[in-house]
């Protein structure tokens, strides 16, 4: 399922950011592909993805013990839901 879940999530990141790229050419070429709200969505859904791709991958570190230097929001949202003492390095 998780699996599932980070490969939905990379395809929507990658069609994120296809649309934000046709509207920085179309921008670029003097013409306006969409509003500003449309491109704040796209924006928001890219870097959301991004995000949480970026959490499954420290997510998969920590578990293996490869982490040199812990993020501490990361770790947070990690931790979040556990006993205080239950930390996992």
């Amino acid at each position: 399922m998780r699996t599932a879940l980070s490969w939905a999530v990379f395809a929507a990141a990658v069609a994120s950011f296809s649309r934000l790229w046709q509207g920085v050419r179309a921008a670029l070429d003097g013409a306006r592909l969409y509003g500003s709200l449309e491109a704040l969505g796209w924006m928001v859904l890219f870097l959301g993805s991004m995000v949480y791709l970026a959490l499954l991958i420290y997510a998969a570190d920590r578990a293996a013990g490869r982490v040199r230097r812990p993020v501490a929001l990361f770790d947070r949202i990690l931790d979040r839901g556990r006993p205080e003492g239950s930390r996992r390095v």
